[in-house]
C-alpha cells in the first residue's frame, strides 16, 4: 500500500537556506522559548522509555532532544550542511541499520523536506518491532499556523515558514507503516515571537491550555511498532472424536534392518 501524495501548497517551496536560518532562530528569543515548550513535552515521556539504542533525527545542529531519556546508547543525527551532531546525513537516507532502534526522535524534520513522506518511510524502517517513534512538528491548525497566512512576509521568515502536517496525517502515514499511535500532546499556545510581545499575548496561552490544548503551535505524535505475530495452527482434532497418537508405529522388521 502506497502512501497518499501530497497537496501542493502555498509553502511547499522556501529557500534553499531555509534550514540554515531555522537553525540560526532556534537560538533566538522566541525559539528558545519554542524548545523550552519542546522539551517540557519530551520530558513527560522520556523518562518511561526502555531500550538500547534511541536515536534523535532533525533539523537543528546540535542540540540535545534526548536529554532525560534512560536508553544507555544515544545518538543525534543531522544534515551535512549543518554538522554538529554524531551522524551527518540526509533525513530521507539514514546510514542506520533497519529494525536496529528502539526510539527514533523525528525534530522538526518534515517541513523542509521536498518528501517527507520518505523522509517518515526512511526513519520507520529504522524503528525495531515493538519499538517507539516520537514526531515533533509544527500544527498548521493552531493560532501560529493561521496567523503566518495574514503576517506580512511570513513566508520567508524562519520559524513562520515551511510546510505544516496535522498530527491525523503524520497518524495516517504511520498507520501504513505499521505503527499504533498512542498518543498526542501539544503546546505552545502563544505565537514565536519576543519576550515583549510573549507577554502582552500571554493570555493566549491561558486561554489555550483550556480550550484547544490539542492546538497549540507544536505538537508531539507517539506511536509503536506493531511486532509481527505469529498465528496459532488449528488443532488437529475436534471436541468429541479421539485424539490421534502421536507416535507413530513402525513394523519391527522395518525398525531391525535400519538399526543394522
Amino acid at each position: 500500500m502506497q502512501l497518499p501524495p501530497l497537496p501542493r501548497g502555498p509553502y511547499r517551496r522556501h529557500p534553499q537556506d531555509m534550514p540554515h536560518r531555522f537553525d540560526r532562530w532556534l537560538d533566538s528569543d522566541a525559539g528558545r522559548a519554542l524548545l523550552n515548550e519542546e522539551r517540557e513535552l519530551l520530558a513527560d515521556w522520556l523518562p518511561r522509555l526502555v531500550g538500547q539504542r534511541a536515536v534523535s533525527v532533525g533539523s537543528s545542529a546540535s542540540r540535545d532532544m534526548l536529554a532525560g531519556i534512560r536508553i544507555p546508547w544515544c545518538c543525534n543525527v543531522t544534515p551535512p550542511e549543518l554538522g554538529g551532531g554524531q551522524i551527518q546525513a540526509q533525513a530521507k537516507a539514514l546510514p542506520i541499520a533497519k529494525n536496529s532502534v528502539d526510539v527514533l526522535l523525528l525534530h522538526h524534520g518534515l517541513e523542509f523536506q521536498d518528501e517527507p513522506h520518505q523522509v517518515l518511510r526512511e526513519a520507520a524502517g529504522c524503528v525495531a518491532p515493538g519499538g517507539m517513534i516520537a514526531v515533533v512538528s509544527f500544527q498548521p491548525v493552531s493560532l501560529l499556523g493561521l496567523a503566518r497566512w495574514f503576517r506580512p512576509g511570513a513566508s520567508r521568515r524562519p520559524g513562520w515558514v515551511g510546510r505544516y502536517f496535522t498530527p491525523y496525517r503524520v497518524s495516517d502515514w504511520l498507520q501504513v507503516l505499521g505503527f499504533e499511535v498512542e498518543g498526542l500532546a501539544s503546546g505552545f499556545h502563544n505565537l514565536p515571537l519576543g519576550e515583549r510581545g510573549r507577554r502582552r499575548l500571554a493570555w493566549l496561552e491561558w486561554l489555550g491550555r483550556r480550550l484547544w490544548w490539542r492546538h497549540g503551535a507544536c505538537y508531539l505524535l507517539v506511536a509503536r511498532k506493531r511486532a509481527a505475530m505469529v498465528r496459532p495452527l488449528a488443532p488437529s482434532f475436534r471436541r468429541g472424536e479421539p485424539s490421534r497418537p502421536t507416535v507413530i508405529s513402525v513394523p519391527l522388521a522395518r525398525w531391525q534392518r535400519n538399526v543394522e
